[in-house]
């Protein structure tokens, strides 16, 4: 039985690029269709992506998706993704570990970051962009934080 990683805040990108990405990882896929549904779709799955994009099928936006995601399953590892690159994104990421009051690392892909003691906690805030998929480098070593971070 595969891993289950939960796309907590669907938007085209996440769906189009991220999920095959994960499911090239080695794991299984579920879109999150109801915020209601967050909690236990969560727990029955290794980790949480949430796109940064402004909008998604859901209606809500990343903090809220994040705040009710700790509110709910504190313990879950996070990933966040969009179409920005990480220096681009870092003070959003920031932003969002403040409002929910955690000291969060935030990693981007890099082979510095690559096997980071960080990964896998839940405090730590993976950072995947586009463009790190579209680089066959950067998309082999975002393919083994990601299985050291959602393990």
């Amino acid at each position: 039985m595969s891993k289950s990683i939960l796309l907590a805040r669907p938007h085209p990108f996440i769906v189009a690029e991220m999920k095959p990405f994960l499911e090239s990882s080695g794991y299984s896929v579920t879109k999150l269709e109801s915020m209601t549904d967050l909690e236990v779709q969560a727990k029955n799955s290794v980790g949480v992506v949430i796109s940064m994009a402004v909008s998604s099928s859901l209606g809500k936006s990343a903090a809220e998706t994040l705040t009710q995601l700790r509110q709910e399953v504190s313990h879950a590892p996070v990933m966040f993704a969009s179409i920005l690159s990480f220096d681009e994104s870092i003070a959003g990421l920031k932003r969002l570990a403040d409002h929910v009051g955690v000291q969060a690392t935030i990693l981007g892909v890099s082979a510095k970051n690559e096997y980071s003691a960080a990964l896998g906690k839940p405090d730590t805030f993976l950072y995947i962009s586009k463009d790190d998929l579209a680089d066959s480098t950067r998309r082999m070593i975002a393919s083994h934080m990601v299985q050291r971070h959602f393990r």
